[in-house]
């Protein structure tokens, strides 16, 4: 049964104005039943199976935001961790790269900075023996970029392939400066810092695009996610820079025969990007596989993306994988893409997500210099979540929690 989502936009924008001042400091402890806000040990022991039907009651309550909660954790700050899973110590991510021919080992992080301050959408490119490009990303408001060799094992002869940093450079460019570095260090150490002569800054712009799972799997909490987007938009449209141009995208998707597979709008205002997430219903799917892949390219490459920004995130709510048989050519392609573009994916797991999606999931997060945001059991809504494999975590609001990191991006 399809049932409409129920938001009050009005309502969230009025208690925006009526919070905005107590928050200033999203992101702080929060108490929870027995969890009283205090870090949280993940040890990933279980799974989910993602089989709802999508059935709704109908009964017009008002959802309110702020019942959600999540937590984060980013495995670029944790890269020795988030590299040990897969060296046979955890059996259940031993075989996740060869899986989903994806293998991070070869990461080199780069600093871009001019007058000792930060470079903000600087192109970094990272070039291999014959000069080629390997890995084109741009950095974030930190100065901060991801590169990657042999991320998909299609150069240099095959994953097992060991590539010498020797052999490689990283090239940087901001407005009319550039600047080579010779011999780069791979991660594991400090971030490659490179130096600019003068200071080029972007536009002041934040593109924040939603791609929304809408099947029925993830029926049972997606009312809850709707009103907290929609909060998310209208606390950061009401708290940041009025200089800032903040440009919105909401796109939904379902699986193949449902009756859409990718449903999607373009950048606009915040006030319309509200509108069009109200508008919409949830249903379909069946299966437990969804077209997460589609949908992916779609917000990446189907999208007027600002040619200059701040910040540029991709929000990417999904509780289920795509179909690995037929997605894997399309979410490699994606990734690329969102590191070109200096889309940050970051990915929001729901209640259905299994050990599988996580890696996924984390994968598209660490290759674009995004972070992991997952729900949790602490709000009772929902089917039960699975305990990322990670370590210790904060317990928050997921709205806040989302806030906290879009002004992070910006600062």
């Amino acid at each position: 049964m399809m049932r409409r989502f129920r938001i009050h936009l009005l309502q969230s924008v009025f208690l925006s104005a009526a919070i905005l001042s107590g928050l200033a400091g999203c992101g702080g402890d929060l108490e929870l039943g027995s969890s009283d806000g205090q870090a949280m040990s993940g040890d990933g022991d279980g799974d989910g199976d993602g089989d709802g039907d999508g059935d709704g009651d109908g009964d017009g309550d008002i959802t309110e935001p702020g019942q959600l909660t999540a937590g984060e954790y980013r495995d670029l700050e944790h890269w020795t961790f988030w590299r040990s899973l897969f060296d046979g110590v955890d059996a259940a991510w031993s075989d996740m790269e060869d899986a989903w021919g994806i293998y991070t080992a070869g990461r080199y992080p780069v600093m871009v900075v001019a007058n000792n301050v930060p470079v903000a959408d600087a192109e970094v490119v990272l070039r291999g023996p014959a000069d080629e490009v390997v890995w084109r990303a741009r950095t974030d408001a930190h100065g901060e970029a991801e590169l990657f060799a042999n991320l998909f094992a299609e150069q240099f002869g095959g994953a097992d392939t060991i590539i010498g940093h020797e052999d490689l450079q990283i090239e940087v460019s901001s407005g009319a400066t550039t600047a080579v570095l010779e011999d780069p260090i791979p991660a594991g150490t400090d971030a490659n810092v490179i130096t600019l002569p003068t200071l080029t800054s972007p536009s002041d712009i934040l593109d924040l695009m939603f791609v929304v799972d809408t099947t029925g799997s993830i029926g049972d909490e997606l009312d809850y996610l709707q009103a907290e987007l929609a909060d998310v938009i209208g606390q950061v449209h009401a708290e940041t820079d009025p200089d800032l141009l903040i440009r919105v995208s909401v796109n939904f998707y379902r699986d193949h025969g449902d009756d859409y597979v990718v449903r999607d709008f373009p950048f606009t205002d915040p006030n319309t990007a509200m509108a069009q997430l109200e508008a919409q219903t949830y249903g379909g799917g069946g299966d437990f596989p969804e077209a997460l892949d589609l949908a992916l390219s779609n917000g990446v490459f189907d999208h007027e993306w600002s040619a200059s920004a701040t910040s540029r995130l991709l929000f990417l709510v999904a509780d289920a994988p795509p179909h690995i048989e037929e997605a894997v050519p399309t979410l490699h392609e994606a990734v690329v893409g969102a590191a070109q573009r200096g889309i940050r994916i970051i990915p929001v797991a729901a209640s259905g997500v299994d050990k599988s999606t996580e890696f996924l999931m984390r994968m598209a997060d660490v290759a674009t210099g995004g972070t992991y945001i997952f729900l949790t059991d602490h709000s009772g809504i929902g089917n039960s979540h699975i305990e990322p494999t990670i370590g210790d975590y904060q317990v928050e609001p997921l709205n806040e929690l989302l806030i906290r990191v879009i002004k992070q991006s910006l600062q």
